[in-house]
C-alpha cells in the first residue's frame, strides 16, 4: 500500500475562469469555510468572543426593547439595539417599502448611550430618510414566521419542547427582511474601518447582526411563552442550534455583483486559490484529517438527504445526497490503494457526478487548511473598488485584455432572436430591480449591465480607430468611457464578471442570486421559488448559540443533523 499520493494536477475547472464564471456553475458553489457567515463564526470562536444580554424588556404584546452586547477581540465592544413590535399585517412586507416589521435593530460600536438608542429608535423606521448615529455598522429588520413562532410559544408555555420536525422543516422563527450597512443610512463603510477592527472584513458586520437576530428570535419566543405561563420552559440548547434566521433575496444581488466586481473577483480568486492548494494536500489512509474529511462528506450527504424543501432550478438535494455517497465510495476505493489527494478524487469524479455534489466534495477540502492560511487569504478582500481610466494605455494593450478576458462576450450573438428579450428597471412600487419584456416596458432607464453589447461596441470602435492611445479613442467615442474604465480597472482580476447576457431570454437570474447567498454569504438550503427571481435560505442553521460561544464549547455543527433527542434545558 503506497504512502505517497500520486501526483495529479489541480482540476482545470477549479482555476479556469471561463469554466467557473458560467452562471450555471456559480449557482452550484456551496457555503464553505470562507463564506462570510462561516469565516465570522470561526473568528468568533478562535478569539473567544462573548455575548451578553444587557436587558430585555418586552411586554405581552411583544412591544419593547432589548440590548445585546458583544465583547469582541482586542477588547472591542459592539451593541446590538433591538426594538420589538406587536405584529400587524398592515404595512407588513419583506420589502424595503414596508412600514411595519416585528423587529428592527442596529449594530453600533459601543457601549451605546441612552441617547444613542433613543436616536436610533427614532431614525430606524424612516429607512432611507433616516440617519444612523455615528459608529453604526448595520440597520436590520425581521418578521416572524407565524407558523413556527406561534407553535414554539405554545409548546414552551405548556411545559414542553416544540416539535423538532416541524421546526426543521421551517428552519427559522424569524426571517431577515433587511441587513443594510457599508454606508447606507450613514452607517460606516467597511473601507473606513481600522486595520485591527474585528469586523473589518466585507459582510462580517451584517452576519454578526444576523447571528444576534437569531438569538433574539429564541429569546423572544421564550419571553412570550413566559407571558402566557410563568412556569413555561425554555428552549433546549440543541433545539436552539437547529433554528436559523430565514432570508429571502431577489434581483438586487445581481446588481451587487455588477457594481462590486473587484470584491467578488477578489473573493472568488481567494476561494479558488485556497481550493487549489487544498487539492494537493495528501490524504493518507487512516489519518485523522482524512477521516474527518470523510465524515464531513457523510454529514453533507445526510444533510441533503433530509432537506425538506422543493427546488425548481437547482439540483434535487436527494440526488445530491446519492452522488455524495458515490463520492465517498470513490474516496474509499482510492484510500484502499494508499494515500490520495483531493485532486485525484475530484478528477475521478469529474463527469461522474453533477456540479452541486462535485462542488461540495471540493469545498470540504478547505477544512484541511490551517486557520492562519484562511485568514491570510480572506483579508486580501479589503480594497478600494474605484474604476479609473488610463488615457495613456496603448490600444494594443487594451486589445490584449479584451482578447484574454472577454472572448466570451464577443461570442454572444446580440442580434439573435431573444438576445435582447428583456430590460431591467426599478419598480416604482417596491423600489427594487425588476425584469420585464422589452416590448412591454417603454421608456425609462435600462438598469442592466449589457457587458456583451458594451464589449462588442468597444471592439468595433477599436477596429475602426486609427489612434494609438486610449485617450484618442475616447475623444472619438466618449460614450465608451465607462466600458473602458471597467475593463482597464479589472485587468488584474480574473474572476470578476459572470459570463452572462442579462438581456437574453436564456438567462436565469436566480443563478447569480444563489451564488451570492450560498457561496459568498454562507446560507444553507438556498432554494428558489420557481419564479427565477427569489432565493430563500437559512442563516446560521445549526450553528453554535451565543451560550455555546460564551462557554467555549467545541461542537460539530457543520451540515447540521435534525435532532433525534433533546439535551435538556441547559442555558
Amino acid at each position: 500500500m503506497s504512502t505517497t499520493p500520486p501526483i495529479v494536477e489541480v482540476p482545470r475547472r477549479i482555476l479556469d475562469p471561463d469554466l467557473l464564471l458560467q452562471p450555471s456553475r456559480l449557482q452550484s458553489l456551496p457555503a464553505s469555510r470562507i463564506s462570510a457567515g462561516r469565516s465570522l463564526l470561526e473568528k468568533m470562536q478562535r478569539e473567544s468572543w462573548t455575548f451578553e444580554l444587557v436587558h430585555l424588556d418586552i411586554d405581552e404584546r411583544a412591544d419593547g426593547e432589548a440590548l445585546y452586547r458583544v465583547h469582541a477581540g482586542g477588547g472591542k465592544i459592539f451593541d446590538f439595539v433591538i426594538f420589538s413590535f406587536e405584529p400587524t399585517l398592515d404595512g407588513r412586507t419583506g420589502r424595503i417599502t414596508g412600514q411595519n416589521w416585528d423587529m428592527m435593530g442596529a449594530l453600533i460600536e459601543g457601549p451605546t448611550t441612552p441617547e444613542d438608542r433613543a436616536h436610533t429608535r427614532a431614525e430606524l423606521p424612516k429607512l432611507y430618510a433616516g440617519r444612523a448615529v455615528p459608529g453604526t455598522l448595520t440597520w436590520a429588520r425581521s418578521n416572524r414566521s407565524f407558523r413556527a413562532f406561534d407553535h414554539a410559544v405554545q409548546a414552551l408555555s405548556e411545559g414542553r419542547q416544540p416539535d423538532t420536525r416541524a421546526l426543521w422543516e421551517v428552519g427559522y422563527l424569524m426571517r431577515n427582511t433587511g441587513l443594510d450597512g457599508n454606508g447606507t443610512f450613514l452607517t460606516r463603510s467597511f473601507l473606513t474601518l481600522e486595520h485591527d477592527h474585528p469586523l473589518r472584513l466585507p459582510l462580517h458586520a451584517q452576519l454578526l447582526s444576523a447571528f444576534i437576530m437569531r438569538e433574539f428570535a429564541s429569546d423572544l419566543v421564550e419571553t412570550m411563552a413566559k407571558h402566557r405561563n410563568a412556569q413555561a420552559v425554555v428552549l433546549d440548547r440543541e433545539v436552539r442550534r437547529m433554528i436559523g434566521i430565514g432570508n429571502g433575496s431577489a434581483l438586487g444581488l445581481l446588481f451587487f455583483v455588477n457594481t462590486h466586481p473587484m470584491l467578488v473577483g477578489t473573493w472568488l480568486e481567494q476561494r479558488q486559490t485556497l481550493l487549489a492548494e487544498a487539492t494537493q494536500l495528501p490524504l493518507p489512509r487512516g489519518a485523522d484529517a482524512t477521516e474527518q474529511y470523510r465524515e464531513l462528506l457523510q454529514r453533507a450527504a445526510e444533510f441533503t438527504r433530509v432537506d425538506p424543501y422543493v427546488y425548481a432550478r437547482f439540483d434535487d438535494p436527494h440526488r445530491v445526497s446519492e452522488q455524495l455517497e458515490q463520492a465517498i465510495d470513490v474516496l474509499d476505493e482510492l484510500l484502499a490503494r494508499g494515500a490520495t489527494t483531493g485532486a485525484e478524487l475530484l478528477t475521478r469524479l469529474d463527469g461522474v457526478i453533477r456540479d452541486e455534489a462535485w462542488e461540495l466534495v471540493a469545498a470540504n477540502l478547505l477544512e484541511l487548511l490551517p486557520y492562519e492560511r484562511i485568514v491570510e487569504a480572506i483579508e486580501g478582500g479589503i480594497r478600494s473598488e474605484q474604476f479609473v481610466a488610463e488615457a495613456d494605455m496603448p490600444l494594443i494593450e487594451l486589445r490584449a485584455i479584451i482578447d484574454r478576458d472577454y472572448s466570451w462576450a464577443l461570442e454572444v450573438d446580440m442580434e439573435a432572436p431573444g438576445a435582447r428579450q428583456f430590460v431591467w428597471y426599478k419598480s416604482a412600487d417596491a423600489e427594487e430591480p425588476r425584469r420585464g419584456p422589452a416590448t412591454e416596458v417603454d421608456g425609462g432607464r435600462n438598469w442592466a449591465l449589457d457587458l456583451p453589447g458594451d464589449v462588442q461596441a468597444l471592439d468595433a470602435a477599436l477596429r475602426a480607430s486609427s489612434g494609438e492611445k486610449v485617450g484618442e479613442l475616447l475623444r472619438e467615442h466618449p460614450e465608451l468611457r465607462a466600458t473602458v474604465e471597467r475593463i482597464q480597472s479589472l485587468r488584474d482580476f480574473r474572476y470578476h464578471s459572470p459570463h452572462m447576457n442579462m438581456l437574453g431570454d436564456d438567462f436565469v437570474p436566480v443563478s447569480i442570486v444563489r451564488f451570492m447567498n450560498s457561496a459568498v454569504h454562507g446560507l444553507l438550503r438556498t432554494v428558489d421559488e420557481g419564479d427565477d427571481r427569489n432565493v430563500l435560505g437559512l442563516i446560521y442553521l445549526g450553528a453554535p448559540t451565543a451560550a455555546d460561544l460564551n462557554e467555549g464549547l467545541e461542537l460539530e455543527t457543520r451540515y447540521p443533523q435534525m435532532p433525534v433527542t433533546t439535551i435538556g434545558a441547559a442555558r
